[in-house]
Parts: structure tokens; sequence; C-alpha cells
């Protein structure tokens, strides 16, 4: 072969090795600049586990010794036999918020039985608070390490910036994007898809997380171009920031005004039952500007089926119902929130057709149970008066098991604030009540 022919071939391999190392120094360097402080905190800690991990694996006694001399040592001539070889396991280790999942290769004799045995030894090396070890298939062990615990960690909505700003903006999203709720116990995201879901019902007393766990619902509702926000709150604490740009709001302490923005969507409902027969199927998946999702969302639901007013109260309740028990196929979500869960608040005939569940701090076992009706039977409870504001148990979409959750931190100033944005885009529909005042309100 020429000369020139291998020296153009020896060029052709080396600059391919330099846009591979290139490629790999951009893509650490990206993944560095889009981390949190939090995550590049992991990053530096999933660097040194790497680094030290051949030394560490034999003192854990989770490396083998392999005799078996290498073609190098077979081929020259040696008096003595060969030293074995010590064969660790190989490592693939992912960064978070919350710690590192050290991914590895099961080796003959250093399977999960000698993991979990050395977990307390990895905690101390890798400097963690604890480590969940696992199996998830044959040959391979994962190793969850938690530098800090995600029940414990406050983590701002990914609508909002470094600096707490929002960096959303409206019409970002679509009802099939899922909305990030937050974190369970061992740092997995707990998101909500609101074409793909259901009705939900959401409890808790005051103080205990309900309005930051609604105000995240209610503004990637908002920031939604294929969604049509509805809220009724006799309170104003969740539909104030939301009421000049929502398609329809109540602030209603008589069930009236609210009953009649239910008939309305029942309404809605009937004359969707067209679409059925055109595309031919039992509930509608597909959203647009022209055919949006409804999200009708009702807080302090007991003001209204607690009424004095007894027939107000049952006209409330029987178009409730109506929602309840049919809206969904027609694209209407319906979001209950209360403190007491009760029976005397919603009816059995409500109550089982809110599949999604969000129990923040109850004051007894039975307001937990309205929810969660197997709750004697789970490891987890929200009757703990000892259970942090923000933190909740949830089983949403397709999680059979409740789990606790830590909603992200969305604040209600940075509600206010999303609103300004969307205003600022020409989507205001309504002016703040003439009793406001203006300039306190901005």
């Amino acid at each position: 072969m020429p000369a020139n022919a291998l020296s153009t071939g020896s060029l052709l391999v080396a600059c391919l090795c330099m846009l591979g190392m290139l490629a790999w120094a951009g893509f650490r360097f990206a993944r560095w600049y889009r981390a949190d402080g939090e995550t590049r905190i992991s990053l530096r800690q999933a660097r040194r586990i790497r680094w030290g991990w051949k030394r560490l694996a034999p003192m854990l006694d989770l490396a083998v010794k392999d005799a078996t001399p290498t073609v190098l040592q077979q081929l020259s001539p040696q008096e003595a036999p060969a030293k074995p070889r010590v064969l660790a396991p190989r490592l693939h280790t992912q960064a978070d918020p919350f710690g590192v999942t050290v991914t590895a290769d099961a080796l003959p004799q250093v399977g999960l039985s000698a993991w979990q045995d050395a977990n307390e030894g990895l905690c101390d090396a890798w400097g963690m608070r604890r480590i969940r070890i696992s199996q998830p298939k044959p040959g391979i062990i994962v190793a969850r390490g938690f530098r800090r615990e995600p029940l414990e960690a406050v983590i701002r909505s990914p609508l909002l910036g470094p600096d707490g700003s929002p960096i959303c903006r409206p019409g970002q999203f679509a009802s099939t994007d899922d909305v990030l709720l937050g974190w369970d116990e061992d740092g997995t995201p707990i998101a909500l898809n609101l074409a793909h879901s259901a009705h939900a019902l959401v409890a808790g007393l005051t103080r205990s997380g309900n309005s930051i766990t609604v105000n995240t619902l209610l503004a990637y509702a908002s920031l939604m171009r294929d969604v049509r926000l509805i809220v009724i709150d006799p309170n104003l604490g969740a539909v104030a920031p939301w009421w000049r740009t929502a398609y329809k709001v109540s602030d209603a302490i008589h069930p009236d005004e609210p009953t009649e923005i239910l008939r309305w969507a029942r309404e809605e409902m009937q004359r969707r039952e067209r679409l059925f027969w055109s595309g031919r199927t039992d509930r509608i998946t597909e959203f647009s500007p022209e055919l949006p999702l409804l999200l009708v969302v009702i807080d302090e639901v007991a003001n209204y089926t607690r009424h004095p007013d007894r027939k107000a109260r049952e006209r409330f309740e029987a178009e409730l119902l109506a929602i309840a028990s049919q809206g969904a196929k027609f694209g209407i979500r319906l979001w209950l929130l209360t403190q007491k869960p009760s029976a005397d608040v919603l009816t059995t005939a409500v109550r089982t057709n809110l599949s999604a569940r969000i129990c923040h701090r109850v004051d007894t076992v039975e307001d937990f149970l309205h929810l969660f009706p197997d709750g004697r039977e789970l490891d987890v409870t929200a009757a703990d008066r000892t259970m942090p504001q923000g933190v909740s148990i949830a089983s949403v979409g397709d999680m059979r098991t409740p789990v606790r959750l830590r909603s992200v931190y969305l604040p209600t100033e940075a509600c206010w604030q999303i609103n300004d944005l969307m205003c600022a885009e020409g989507l205001k529909v309504r002016d703040l009540p003439d009793r406001v005042d203006l300039d306190k309100a901005a």
C-alpha cells in the first residue's frame, strides 16, 4: 500500500477520534451548563464515585479475582505464576438534584445480596444519606444514592428560573404534555397528563400545601394552547391570579352562579355528542384551540355542597354529578378541592368518579380513608400531624399504589407574574373586579 494512502488513513482516523473527543466534551459541558446547582454537586460526586471505584470495590467485596493469564502472560515465559487480576463491576452514573444513580454489571458471586451487604460501606464511601439497591433485571444492579431526601428538598417549578422569575411563555404547552407535580420519596418524578387523565380530588387542611399543588395545575393549564380554564373559588385564593385570563371564573359564595357555570359545561357536553358519531369513538382524546379541553377547578367545594340553601345546594350537586359521571369522555376534567373529603361534603357517587387523588395533611384517619379506602393497609398515611407542608399522598395517572409526593414550589406571587405575561400577550378576557384596588393588585 502506498505511503500516502497510509498517511491519509491515519489522518482520517485521527480526525474522527478528535471529533469524538470534542463531541464527548461538548456533551459533558452542555450537561453541566444546563444543570442546576444541586445537580452540579451530584455531578462532581458521580465523578468521584467513578474515579475511586477500582480501589473501593475490593474493600467491600464487590470485586472478583481472575487467575486466568492474559495473552501476553501466556506468551512470555515466567517461572512464578501470574498474579490474579482484580475485576470490579463496570459502572455507569447518572446525577440528579437528589444524588447519584449507579448502574453496575453483576459479576459471578457478586450479585444483589453482595451489594446489599455492602450498603453501609457504600453510603460512607460515596457520601450518601441512604442507598436503595435493586436488581431490575438479571445481570444489572442499580444503586440509587441519596445525598438529600426528595421529601425534604424544596425544588422550584420548571416554570421558574434560578432567580424565581417565570421562564415560560403563553401557548408553550399542550394538553398532551406532562405536568410535573413533584417527586416521590425515591426521587421519581410524578407527572400528570390532562389529555389522558380523568377527574381528581385534592384534600388537605389549611397550610398543608394544597395551594402549591393547585398553583402548578392552574399555571400549566393557563399556558396550554388547547385548554380552557374554569375556576370557581369562594375564597379567591386559587382564582385571583388567573382572574383576568381564565375562560370562566366565579368567586360567588351562593351556589347559583357556580351552578350556571356547571350547567354551561354540561350543555357543552351535549354539543360534543356529534363527535362520537363522526369520530366513531367513545371518548374524545384529541384537543385543539377549536375543540379545547375544559378544566373545571372548584376550590372549597364544601361551601356549595353544604350551603344552607337546600334547593340551591341540590341544583349544584345535580350538575356536579352529571359532569363527574359523564364529563371525562367529552373532554372535561373536573378537579375538586376540599379540606375534609367526608361523605357530607362529597357524595359517594361523585367521589368514585374522581380517580386521581392527592391528600395533604388531614385531621383524622377517616378523612384519609375517604380518598384511599384501603388506606389502613398502606404503609403511608396523611393523618399525620408531623407531615411537612407541601408533602402529600398521591395516586395520579397510572400509579396503582399511593406514594408520598413533594410538590414542586410555585408560589402565588409567581402565578401573578405568569398571568402578567399572558395579559401582555393580549390574552386578557376581563378586568379585575371593581372592588379591587388595581394599584395594590399590580
